[in-house]
């Protein structure tokens, strides 16, 4: 009898044992037992059809996973089936799709990065476009936000269009607590989705404490399935090995510590991208940054009608965020000033300026405005269903204080004592005097800046030194 390679119809896997021709059922444990000693089979279904080879990352010394092939058209498409244990019949379907929709709907592109070649999307809802993204849960996972994203345009703008440059690899948007900068990312994401071929990934990391876990929290948003005698990080350089992908790492500061992680993942992966919300810079090589500013603010100098005072980002969000629980309020010329002053008086903090809002039944702007010299005990109002962090202006910057060494709490501690900011010199004075000799301020103070606790003070210029100043102080 002539041999001829394994194949799967209908759910059943036809192949020669002992020269005799024997059938096994896909999902049964005679499957998975079959896949251990096997190297290569054919599925063909009526979606589509495709011959998978059993690999191994790390050039032949990890362990051994799935790759499907389909040649279309005189190009060969490839897809990422998994490991052994996680080929059930779903899954050999959705990739069957999934390529069939690649071979129908996609064209391939050089890559400027890698040299090799990676897919892009030139026809939205081609055919087969929802099987695939059954195949690639990522593919929908990005959240929708229930407010709309108040005067980020240019921020907007200005991001996508680093993320379009072929050696932007990975971008970190930092900046301080509150400032906008998960809701900046998914708009830039929600815009370049169907630039890459296979999408947008999010990954929320505000509930992941241990560096340890950023690989098993990417493989989880990814739908892989954690397997014991494979490393996390090997998994997901598999499942992204061969991926056009733009991966979004939500709240990355309190894992700092297991940044290098993203390092080895680029290096392997040289279709994906990285794009980081984070409070603190990452300082890995090839990171961008892009820095969050405070909303823009109206000019407190200048007399103003509420018509064009609304134009400004920071008076718009604080009209619309207190029209949604008082619809009929407005900005007037009665309390448009106020309006101004409180938006000012915020910094233009999109989160301090919506707990403001909330007030609004309570309290009018004029009176919000004379309490805000204690504002932490003002902006308390928070919608339950934000995360704690966000729920009080007070619990913003806890969450970014708890998250420094002991030494550089110290050092906040000392620098509350300067109400209007300090030069780096009137820090190492007071500090010094204090006892801190052991701790270097020079270091502390740029940690703090790197953090967006601290920040530089631009309506006081010295050409000498500059002057910095808590942040929310």
């Amino acid at each position: 009898m002539r041999e001829t390679p394994p194949i799967i119809q209908n759910g059943i896997l036809t192949y020669l044992r002992d020269g005799q021709a024997a059938q096994v059922v896909v999902d049964s444990a005679d499957w998975y037992a079959w896949l251990q000693a096997a190297s290569t089979f054919t599925f063909r279904g009526e979606l589509g059809s495709f011959t998978a080879h059993k690999e191994r990352a790390g050039n032949g010394r990890g362990r051994a996973y799935w790759r499907a092939y389909r040649t279309r058209q005189g190009k060969l498409h490839r897809a990422y089936l998994g490991q052994s244990e996680e080929l059930t019949l779903q899954r050999l379907q959705a990739v069957a799709v999934a390529l069939a929709s690649q071979g129908a709907g996609t064209k391939l592109e050089a890559s400027a990065s890698s040299g090799a070649r990676t897919q892009r999307r030139t026809v939205t809802g081609a055919p087969g476009s929802h099987e695939a993204a059954r195949s690639n849960p990522w593919l929908a996972s990005l959240p929708v936000p229930l407010t709309a994203l108040i005067g980020r345009e240019q921020e907007v703008q200005a991001v996508c269009e680093l993320l379009s440059r072929p050696e932007m690899r990975l971008l970190t948007i930092s900046g301080t607590g509150g400032v906008g900068k998960t809701r900046l990312a998914l708009e830039v994401a929600r815009i370049l989705r169907d630039n890459f071929a296979d999408g947008v990934c999010f990954v929320p990391l505000a509930p992941v404490s241990d560096p340890a876990r950023i690989m098993a929290a990417i493989g989880q948003a990814l739908g892989l399935c954690e397997v014991a005698a494979l490393p996390p990080e090997e998994q997901v350089q598999a499942a992204l090995r061969e991926r056009h992908l733009l991966l979004l790492l939500d709240n990355f500061e309190q894992v700092l510590q297991g940044a290098l992680q993203l390092t080895s993942l680029l290096v392997s992966c040289p279709g994906l991208r990285i794009l980081v919300t984070s409070r603190a810079t990452l300082h890995l090589s090839g990171e961008h940054e892009f820095p969050v500013p405070p909303l823009a603010l109206p000019d407190l100098t200048q007399l103003l009608s509420p018509e064009t005072l609304t134009q400004q980002a920071a008076v718009r969000l604080f009209v619309l965020r207190t029209q949604a629980i008082q619809p009929t309020f407005h900005a007037t010329p009665a309390n448009a000033r106020a309006i101004a002053e409180v938006c000012v008086r915020l910094d233009g903090l999109p989160l301090a300026i919506e707990l403001a809002a909330a007030r609004a039944k309570l309290l009018p702007p004029q009176a919000l405005l004379k309490r805000l010299s204690h504002r932490l005990l003002v902006l308390t109002g928070g919608a339950q269903d934000l995360p704690v962090r966000q729920q009080t202006l007070r619990n913003t910057l806890q969450w970014s204080y708890d998250l420094l060494t002991m030494e550089e709490q110290r050092l906040f501690r000392w620098l509350s004592l300067f109400a209007g900011g300090c030069t780096l010199q009137a820090a190492e004075a007071v500090c010094q005097a204090g006892g801190e000799h052991a701790f270097s301020v020079l270091e502390g103070v740029a940690s703090l800046l790197d953090k967006s606790l601290l920040q530089q003070n631009e309506r006081i210029q010295n050409e000498n030194e500059h002057r910095f100043q808590l942040r929310h102080q």
